[in-house]
């Protein structure tokens, strides 16, 4: 019996639904940290340094998983050998949906975050 393999697309289906799994997950930290520390009268999202630099990160590998389980159900969807049809369209649009979620939050915290310096008490 062979191995894993992604030239099969059954098993590309499986990966689709695990990729895009992965980025439901990376996504709910991505908002966590996005709306950490929100004022709400003004609507400004206040931010320090090492913040900004995990929101980056967490954006960026919501948006890789979001895409490769999006590709993924792309290419599995609709192809004869493949015995897994339903979750090639999970993943496809579970992926899809975590790719705009992501580009909308990352958009949010762009626009509307603003760092904050702290002065060192000497």
């Amino acid at each position: 019996m062979a191995g894993f393999s992604l030239r099969r697309y059954d098993h590309q289906a499986v990966a689709s639904v695990v990729m895009s799994g992965a980025a439901v997950l990376s996504a709910l930290a991505l908002a966590l940290l996005v709306f950490r520390n929100v004022d709400t009268t003004d609507f400004v999202i206040y931010y320090g340094r090492t913040r900004r630099l995990l929101v980056l990160i967490a954006g960026a590998a919501t948006m890789l998983l979001g895409a490769a389980g999006f590709g993924l159900g792309l290419n599995s969807a609709g192809q004869r050998r493949n015995d897994r049809q339903q979750m090639s369209w999970l993943g496809f649009f579970t992926g899809a949906a975590v790719l705009c979620i992501a580009v909308v939050l990352m958009f949010i915290f762009m626009s509307r975050g603003e760092q904050v310096i702290v002065q060192s008490a000497r």
